[in-house]
């Protein structure tokens, strides 16, 4: 289903309003951005046919990594270069998911928090992996946003249903087909190990740490539907 309006059709159309948003300027910048792509602000130049000599118009693209209008190409050429590295194995999907509480960090110290975010996944993916005497591996994607463009951070990862063991042997990981492991278990450990990184990097007090004590953390995980056993 085709959506009823472009990203940047929504971003004209606030105009002014944008400034009520409280953005910061790295914000604003990557919203003007993607409302000035392919407009004439962006500049543009002239193409002429060889053969029937007509002239068309074409405005540059911002080249922002955020503007759906002119990063799609991008985005395929990531998605066939990921498909050419797939393992003939199964997949499981697996998201590690941000509470609430660490929003105000995601807008102020964004890359501190995502890096921590991608660390700690990993560490904790490698745990379980060690646990079973092997070596994972996994592609992540970092989302920032929901579906109802609400700040919403998550990890999405996609790991192999194999890894290798201490013998440099395949092996498959897990103890079912349904998921890679269990989901509470998964949420305890991420949780510990993304407070002790914010603890050793100073970020956040000891009243947000023992916040994200008390509040329960989500981490998914599923078989990938588009690979089965």
């Amino acid at each position: 289903m085709q959506a009823r309006y472009r990203v940047q059709q929504v971003i004209k159309a606030l105009g002014s309003g944008i400034e009520a948003l409280k953005l910061n300027t790295w914000q604003l910048r990557t919203l003007t951005a993607i409302k000035n792509c392919r407009t004439p602000q962006m500049g543009g130049r002239i193409e002429q046919c060889d053969h029937c000599g007509k002239q068309h118009l074409f405005y540059n693209s911002c080249r922002n990594r955020h503007c759906p209008t002119c990063q799609g190409h991008k985005r395929e050429e990531w998605i066939q270069a990921r498909e050419a590295e797939l393992l003939p194995v199964p997949y499981y999907h697996v998201v590690f998911t941000l509470p609430s509480e660490l929003n105000t960090l995601a807008l102020h110290q964004p890359r501190s928090l995502y890096a921590i975010l991608f660390k700690t996944a990993w560490a904790t993916l490698n745990q379980f992996g060690k646990a079973e005497g092997l070596q994972l591996g996994m592609v992540t994607v970092l989302h920032t946003w929901g579906q109802n463009l609400s700040l919403h951070p998550h990890l999405h990862c996609i790991v192999p249903s194999i890894g290798v063991n201490d013998k440099g042997v395949s092996q498959r990981a897990g103890k079912t087909k349904k998921f890679l492991y269990p989901v509470k278990a998964l949420s305890k450990v991420f949780r510990a190990k993304f407070v002790a990184e914010l603890r050793a990097e100073k970020l956040g007090n000891q009243t947000l740490y023992l916040t994200l004590f008390k509040t329960p953390w989500v981490v998914y995980t599923k078989r990938s539907s588009f690979l089965s056993f």
